[in-house]
């Protein structure tokens, strides 16, 4: 009984307020109740928190008028410093930072937009409008006949369902919000006599489908993600600070920018070799010419390329062997070469020498310091080639890690990568 009437009164101090402040007592009950949450991690003494607190509750009264029910919607704030627990279970290293949840699970896409209440109220607007592409079957059309709405080498996730109110349907619904930044989602309704199913597709060739192999809300995110986020993505300057903040070293590929036969070439690599390292790795693609900065770090050049590298945000280290060779005839040199990041031996070998047992190790680079008045973000004008030398010695430090969140628009609270 004492549990009831608490619930009621937290609902009732939710549902009267246009901006939920959220703590340890109420944050996963109010969350997960709402299909969609925009909350703000502040601290008062933030000065860029100050600026966007009033933004945030104007926001909140402006979309409450337009999504009064707290299922929908919910715009929420907590207080950083009273909240210390909570910001840490939720990955918050600067103020302010914008989250977004979808029944309750944090999504990887922060909001890094403009900090304005309109464009934060069309981004939460854009966010709640409907995910499902909805095909309603007739009962004289065969399943299997239903023209699904995908173009030639587009993807999607296709669910037949007998009706909107299945178990299967209202799972699929879910797993389509939560993942609508990452595949095309589509639904067949009104199948009779049959069991319901979900496959993956490509284009409008039925002969294409791949089923889903286990039903289940968890089975299913899996299996999106397995299909439709590419496990070689391309780095820009206007994705990388999203990219370095999913905390994952860097195994990047930096090509000329008129061969797509090699980027093709590493993509297949990659699928074929390396796809188990996808949850502690990130493989991407650069254009060698738009990162020259980071190729002057390593000591190389545009007229260097293709070139291969990681950044663990700590360090960056150059694939020691000839990358076109090894793309075409010893595709088990990049395994080992994640292996020793992974193990430490990249790192060792860099301030020990190489081991004992080691044939080739990566390149040694010396980066020659910054002449006064050089500004960190662009390139030295002498781009000679650095030669390795002969001693042991530290690598270049991380240049994509300068890539995460600027100061100029947060408050850097620590040193996570």
């Amino acid at each position: 009984m004492l549990k009831q009437i608490c619930l009621l009164i937290l609902s009732l101090s939710v549902g009267g307020a246009s901006v939920v402040q959220l703590n340890d007592a109420n944050v996963k009950s109010v969350l997960a109740a709402s299909k969609f949450s925009f909350v703000n991690f502040y601290a008062d003494w933030c000065h860029f928190s100050q600026a966007l607190s009033p933004i945030i509750e104007e926001v909140g009264k402006k979309l409450k008028q337009e999504f009064p029910d707290d299922s929908q919607l919910i715009v929420g704030k907590v207080d950083c410093d009273r909240e210390v627990n909570l910001a840490q279970s939720f990955k918050v290293n600067k103020y302010p930072t914008m989250k977004v949840f979808r029944f309750g699970q944090m999504q990887k896409r922060e909001y890094r937009g403009q900090r304005s209440v309109e464009a934060i109220s069309e981004f939460i607007r854009t966010q709640l409008a409907e995910t499902v592409i909805r095909i309603e079957k007739s009962e004289s059309e065969p399943t299997d006949a239903v023209p699904i709405p995908l173009e030639k080498d587009q993807g999607g996730i296709v669910g037949f369902f007998t009706s909107n109110n299945s178990t299967g349907f209202v799972e699929f619904s879910r797993v389509a919000s939560m993942l609508r930044d990452d595949c095309k989602f589509i639904s067949v309704v009104g199948i009779k006599g049959e069991p319901e199913k979900i496959v993956f597709q490509k284009g409008p060739d039925v002969g294409s489908r791949i089923s889903l192999p286990k039903p289940g809300e968890d089975s299913l995110k899996e299996f999106v993600m397995s299909q439709c986020v590419p496990l070689v993505r391309e780095i820009t300057f206007q994705n990388a600070e999203e990219l370095t903040e999913e905390g994952l070293p860097f195994f990047i590929l930096f090509y000329p920018n008129d061969d797509s036969a090699i980027v093709d070439s590493f993509k297949s690599v990659v699928e074929r070799h390396l796809s188990h390292h996808r949850r502690s790795v990130n493989f991407l693609t650069g254009q060698g010419a738009v990162f020259s900065h980071p190729l002057h770090h390593l000591g190389k050049t545009v007229s260097d390329l293709p070139v291969v590298a990681i950044d663990s945000f700590k360090h960056m280290y150059v694939f020691p062997h000839d990358v076109r060779d090894s793309l075409q005839n010893h595709p088990e040199r990049f395994s080992d070469f994640v292996a020793d990041l992974q193990s430490g031996k990249l790192h060792r070998e860099f301030h020990h020498g190489p081991d004992p047992t080691t044939a080739a190790s990566p390149q040694h680079v010396e980066v020659p310091p910054e002449q006064p008045g050089e500004k960190d973000h662009a390139p030295r004008t002498d781009q000679a080639k650095q030669q390795p030398p002969s001693h042991a010695t530290s690598p270049p430090k991380s240049v994509f890690k300068n890539l995460s969140p600027s100061r100029n628009r947060y408050t850097i609270l620590r040193d996570e990568l």
